[in-house]
């Protein structure tokens, strides 16, 4: 009784919600942004000096390429034979063009520079007038830093700790510590050789009893795949690092808009890993006797929980303001996708044949798993077939059929049509169905576009996670229906070729160019193909390296796949206390990515910690 009390206590100390608040590094470090306004100067700038070599006044302009197809920004005056000093972003490459501001040189060619500066760099670019073309050559001064490099030490610190954990694992596994210590004391085994044949006894007794346990947890062990917990628990640890900031690389961040970072690969990941965990839990308590109407309220029950612990995090920080409150968010996106796909699979799913039949029927064997469930299939194509006739043909007033971009003021300026029209149709509908006081109020695209509000987990991207969530559906019918592990992993393997060609071909192998551009603020279809063909890849490879060759445990990602709801709410609840985050002191990559992996390897430790004392939060 003391025990579970003292686990209780535990629990609540970690679901309590506290005052604190995450120091923005603009409170802790310094206010000046970049020449573009993207961020504070304290990392991923540049220090850049224009020189003018004319003999009239110019004007600097200047926009990051990450913008697509927008205007130029007004930077400064530059005077006839005078130089200037600002600093540049160095996320993405920069371009900067040179306008004369004279009218007796209106022929002058105006110049266009596409540059990528490096990070801490030192930079002159000095600006002449050749033939009447002005032209812009840059000479590096103080040679920029190589930012990547505490992820590199990251690395080999996070190496070095696995190494010695093999290392230690293996000397208590082979008794080397007992073996060292048994040579050195020799001389006291000797003259106490009835006790050390005694211990040789027991100890040789270990074996037998090592190998039965052994035996006995792999025979458990197959009950549950680890793999699968394993996948889940990677996503998860992505995930939370990837909110506690990343170290600030762009390449850890959510896209702008269109693309693909780390940062947009793991929530698809999780949603997938869903979908494969439904068929599977469900085919195991309908084998217990379970009825579909105790199923159809356990479903139930975990949809409203979980939509209504987003509502709880969305308010974290003080936002809970009813008038303003956001109402989408990734948990309720999880709860729409997971009842959607659990009660489809619930009602029309079948009950699994006998597996004999893949060598019985060849032919059928390899279709068998789609065409025995052609109803969810239908309904789910219905689903997809709605979202691209919504988000094609849907008249958004004010704004182009069909589009498909970020709107904002930057494009063509702020008369022009699509300056409000963020996201096309999923942006409108949105807006209407929530209002725009409950949607997400600072996307990823609004600094550099200058959008309005925009949610990412809005009402038509759930249609394609839902989507999402039936592939991984799809991947767990695999697991079940297919008796081996060869089988299972080509088939997994061909889904993923087939979904990543699908979503290749929806945009044209291109970022911006495409069809249907892989997007993650939209949840685009081509993104769910995309990603969907990664899932079901990686899955096949965590399936083969821990349940089929043992090759690896699935440690340290183990543990908090398998209790990854809570992990989740908490890494939320106290992303903003000391020892997870703290104000920025340098400010720079190394103290942000020291922050974001000591946050994550504590919830990995917690999730270790409630995995011995077998605490699992089944919601």
């Amino acid at each position: 009784m003391r025990l579970l009390i003292k686990r209780w206590l535990f629990i609540l100390m970690f679901i309590t919600p506290g005052p604190g608040m995450l120091i923005e590094p603009s409170t802790a470090i310094s206010d000046e942004k970049d020449v573009l306004g993207i961020h504070q100067i304290t990392f991923d700038t540049a220090h850049v000096s224009m020189i003018s070599n004319l003999q009239y006044d110019a004007e600097v302009w200047a926009q990051t390429s990450e913008c697509f197809e927008c205007e130029f920004l007004f930077i400064v005056d530059l005077p006839a034979s005078f130089s200037i000093d600002f600093y540049a972003d160095t996320r993405y490459p920069m371009l900067l063009q040179i306008r004369s501001s004279s009218t007796d040189f209106s022929n002058t060619t105006n110049s266009l520079l596409k540059y990528h500066f490096g990070e801490n760099g030192g930079y002159n670019v000095s600006v002449e007038n050749v033939e009447n073309q002005l032209t812009l050559t840059v000479d590096v001064i103080n040679k920029p830093e190589f930012s990547a490099t505490p992820i590199f030490v990251a690395i080999g610190i996070y190496a070095g700790l696995a190494c010695l954990y093999i290392l230690l694992k293996q000397a208590i596994r082979r008794e080397w510590i007992s073996k060292i210590c048994c040579c050195c004391a020799s001389y006291s085994l000797n003259n106490n050789a009835s006790l050390s044949l005694q211990d040789l006894g027991s100890t040789s007794e270990g074996p037998s009893d090592t190998q039965s346990i052994n035996k006995e947890k792999k025979t458990n062990s197959k009950k549950r795949l680890k793999s699968l917990d394993t996948f889940r628990g990677f996503s998860l640890v992505v995930m939370i690092f990837v909110n506690y900031g990343g170290g600030r690389y762009w390449y850890f961040e959510h896209s702008i808009w269109n693309g693909l970072t780390v940062a947009d690969l793991v929530f698809p990941w999780f949603i997938f890993i869903m979908g494969t965990s439904i068929i599977l839990s469900q085919h195991s308590l309908r084998s217990k006797g379970v009825t579909r109407w105790e199923l159809f309220k356990k479903i139930l029950r975990r949809t409203v929980i979980l939509f209504l612990l987003g509502l709880f995090l969305n308010t974290a920080g003080g936002h809970n303001d009813l008038q303003y409150i956001r109402i989408p968010g990734v948990l309720q996106r999880f709860s729409i996708s997971y009842f959607f796909v659990a009660t489809l699979e619930l009602f029309f799913g079948k009950t699994p044949k006998v597996k004999g039949i893949v060598l019985q029927n060849r032919w059928y064997g390899y279709v068998f798993d789609v065409f025995d469930y052609w109803v969810e299939w239908l309904v789910i194509m219905a689903l997809v077939v709605t979202h691209t006739c919504l988000t094609f043909l849907l008249p958004v007033p004010g704004c182009p059929t069909a589009y498909l971009g970020p709107g904002g003021t930057m494009i063509y300026g702020i008369n022009n049509t699509v300056s409000m029209c963020t996201g096309g149709a999923a942006g409108y509908i949105d807006k209407w169905f929530f209002g725009e006081d409950h949607i997400y109020q600072y996307p990823t695209c609004q600094v550099i576009y200058g959008t309005g509000a925009y949610d990412p987990e809005g009402m038509l991207g759930s249609i394609n996670s839902i989507f999402m969530t039936f592939l991984g559906l799809q991947a767990g019918k695999i697991v079940l229906l297919y008796p081996g592990d060869r089988q299972r992993i080509i088939r997994l393997v061909i889904w993923g070729i087939i979904t990543g060609v699908i979503g290749t071909i929806l945009c044209k192998a291109s970022k911006e160019d495409g069809w249907i551009p892989v997007n993650k603020n939209l949840w685009s279809l081509s993104y769910v193909f995309a990603l969907a063909g990664m899932a079901f890849i990686l899955l096949a490879l965590f399936y083969y390296v821990i349940d089929v060759a043992h090759w690896y445990s699935g440690n340290p990602f183990f543990y908090p796949g398998m209790n990854s709801i809570l992990i989740y709410v908490c890494h939320e609840v106290f992303y903003s206390y000391f020892p997870l985050s703290w104000a920025p002191y340098k400010g720079n990559h190394a103290e942000y990515l020291a922050m974001s992996l000591l946050g994550v390897s504590i919830w990995v430790i917690v999730a270790y910690y409630f995995y011995t004392i077998k605490f699992f939060l089944k919601i």
